[in-house]
């Protein structure tokens, strides 16, 4: 049975902790929903927990957060050397929205603040290129996203799953070693319906608005959790 490193970047607002429990919990449920045999192990890296060993788990997730990669908090850059070594031992590393961006951004390429604002809500991107191990033929993915940093440039080794008009590098990949999200798979309606409201001043009414009222669109997330399910039993 491959266990799977949850790799944790932020811890849930009180509010949410309850139900929810924290963003490892999340990928928890989310995956054990959808029959994963999985084990796992969790790693609270915002307060400065990595692995000891590379040898821990057969793959690692890291997981969404409020802080952006340039931020100067005391453990993104030893989570950016994890990664580097990490990446150089050949392990199996996803990325979701803030792991997505800082995957591309530790790997060569260039994550920011986007000049667009803020996309919230369903997203729809259109799908550009498949890893060869993947057997599908979708055209479009749909995910909840939340954020407003984007991946600018990708890895020069990467190639682009998944693009927008909004965001161009909404999902990418790396062979059989790297594969990465800017929406979030393991964010439920219901979540995002109580998690966005404390931002709608950050957002904008207009954007905020339009956001939610996507939220009851059906989306791929349960797609999107069996391509990862596949991905680490490579």
């Amino acid at each position: 049975m491959k266990t799977l490193g949850l790799l944790e970047t932020d811890e849930l607002y009180d509010d949410l902790r309850s139900d929810y429990g924290s963003y490892g919990q999340m990928f928890r449920s989310f995956f054990s929903q959808l029959g994963a045999p999985f084990n796992y192990r969790f790693y609270d890296v915002h307060a400065g927990e990595l692995p000891a060993s590379f040898d821990e788990c057969d793959a690692w997730l890291i997981t969404g957060s409020k802080a952006g990669v340039y931020d100067e908090l005391p453990w993104i850059a030893p989570l950016q050397q994890w990664i580097r070594e990490a990446y150089a031992h050949d392990s199996r590393l996803i990325g979701v929205c803030f792991g997505h961006q800082l995957l591309a951004h530790t790997l060569g390429g260039y994550a920011a603040r986007s000049p667009k604002g803020w996309g919230i809500g369903v997203h729809t991107t259109r799908v550009e290129h498949y890893p060869v191990w993947l057997n599908e033929d979708q055209s479009h993915i749909r995910l909840i996203y939340s954020h407003r940093d984007q991946v600018e440039t990708l890895p020069p080794q990467a190639r682009r799953l998944a693009s927008s008009e909004f965001c161009e590098n909404a999902a990418f990949f790396i062979g059989q070693q790297v594969m990465a999200f800017q929406g979030h798979p393991e964010f439920t309606a219901e979540y995002a319906r109580r998690l966005l409201p404390r931002r709608e001043q950050c957002i904008g009414s207009d954007t905020f608005q339009r956001g939610m009222s996507t939220l009851e669109q059906p989306n791929d997330s349960e797609r999107v959790g069996r391509w990862l399910m596949e991905f680490i039993q490579l």
